[in-house]
């Protein structure tokens, strides 16, 4: 078993780094691609020296790519590019409407009425307000919206 591990060259390593890479194509999320780029960075160092152990090319890929998935995270951490918030409302976009403002087009009666989003109509509720009244979604419930006047800018 060991003589397959100090068999292993360069291109070994080049050829898993770009299938890392192609996986990453079908299921992002941005850890493969970091280790891809590891293991072509273990490719790179064996081509610069062919000598380099087994062991010492598997340590250099394992540190390469903890290093760079926990640098990537930090990064993506601190520009805010976590994705936290379109987790939080994926599958409800009535909770991903909240805090947006629209006009409507039909009064708010009796504490009801529908609004245009977009392409599609919304049951609303909140107070009663005429048609060309600015509103605020405050908050959601399945497909209504609870509305609130809007102050105006």
């Amino acid at each position: 078993m060991i003589e397959l591990f100090e068999q292993i060259r360069y291109w070994h390593w080049l050829i898993f780094g770009v299938a890392l890479l192609i996986l990453e194509m079908f299921a992002p999320g941005a850890v493969f691609m970091w280790l891809g780029i590891s293991a072509l960075g273990v490719g790179g160092l064996l081509l610069a020296l062919p000598d380099t152990s087994w062991e010492l090319q598997f340590l250099v890929f394992a540190t390469l790519s903890v290093v760079s998935v926990l640098a990537w995270k930090l990064f993506a951490k601190r520009s805010g590019q976590t994705g936290k918030d379109d987790e939080d409302t994926m599958n409800q976009r009535g909770r991903s409407l909240i805090g947006k403002e629209f006009v409507i087009e039909q009064p708010l009666a009796g504490g009801s009425g529908r609004m245009r989003v977009g392409d599609s109509y919304w049951r609303m509720e909140g107070p009663d307000l005429p048609a060309g009244s600015r509103v605020r979604v405050i908050d959601a419930d399945g497909a209504t919206l609870k509305v609130g006047a809007a102050d105006r800018p």
